[in-house]
C-alpha cells in the first residue's frame, strides 16, 4: 500500500509541473497529495504503534537518536539543528528515533518562521532528567495546549503527538508542552531517575 501511495503522490508531482497554469487543477491535485500523504502517515503510526512495549529497553545514546532522526530531514539546510545532548543515555528502544523524527517533522510542517531546532538536557531538584525539545518558531496558542495529545487532534493526521504520549506512558516518563506561543514550542519530556523496577533511566557521563 506504501508503495502504491507513494507512486500516486509522484505521478501527482509530475502532472502538477504540466498544469502549473491551471490554478483550480493544481487545487485539486494538492488536495490529493495531501490526502495520500495522511494516509501514508497514519500507515506508519499504525506500524509504530504495534511496536509500543514490543522491543526490550536497552540503554539508547540520546545524542545519536536525535541525529538519525535529523538525517532524515539533510534536504532541509535552512535550519539549524543544535544537538546538546553528548553523554546522555536513557532506558529505551528504537522508538526514541521515531520520537524525534516526529517532533522535528511538526516544527518543519507548522513552525512557519522556522530557523532553529534544539534539544539538551537539564537536571531537577528531585534528582531526575528533563529532555527538552524546543524550536522559535510561532509556538502553539494557549487554548490549543490542553487538547494538543489527544487522539486525532491536530493539523495534520493528528496522531504524532499521541504517539509520543503513548510512548512516554511505555517509558514511565511525562511530557508537556510549556513553550510561550509567539517564541516557539517547548516540549520538556521529564525523565524519572529510577523506573519502576527500580533501574535506572537515564545515566549521565
Amino acid at each position: 500500500i506504501r508503495n502504491k501511495l507513494s507512486e500516486i503522490i509522484g505521478n501527482v508531482y509530475l502532472v502538477k509541473k504540466r498544469t502549473a497554469d491551471r490554478p483550480e487543477v493544481m487545487e485539486n491535485l494538492k488536495d490529493i497529495t495531501s490526502a495520500a500523504q495522511q494516509i501514508v502517515d497514519i500507515l506508519e503510526f499504525a506500524r509504530n504503534y504495534e511496536r509500543l512495549g514490543a522491543e526490550e529497553m536497552t540503554y539508547v545514546d540520546v545524542e545519536q537518536a536525535f541525529a538519525r532522526a535529523a538525517s532524515r530531514f539533510s534536504q532541509r539546510k535552512s535550519v539549524q539543528l543544535i544537538n546538546d545532548c553528548r553523554g546522555l543515555r536513557v532506558l529505551a528502544d528504537t522508538l526514541l528515533d521515531e520520537l524525534f523524527y516526529n517532533l522535528i517533522d511538526n516544527s518543519y510542517k507548522y513552525a512557519q518562521k522556522l530557523s532553529r531546532i534544539r534539544v539538551y538536557p537539564r537536571k531537577t531538584t528531585d534528582n531526575a532528567v528533563e529532555l527538552v525539545y524546543e524550536d522559535d518558531g510561532v509556538g502553539i496558542p494557549a487554548d490549543e495546549k490542553p487538547k494538543l495529545f489527544r487522539e486525532g487532534y491536530g493539523k495534520g493526521t493528528g496522531y504524532g503527538l499521541y504517539l509520543i504520549k503513548k510512548m512516554m506512558e511505555a517509558y514511565g516518563w511525562t511530557i508537556q508542552e510549556t513553550g510561550r506561543p509567539g517564541n516557539g514550542v517547548q516540549f520538556v519530556m521529564k525523565i524519572p531517575h529510577i523506573n519502576k523496577d527500580g533501574k535506572e533511566n537515564y545515566q549521565l557521563p
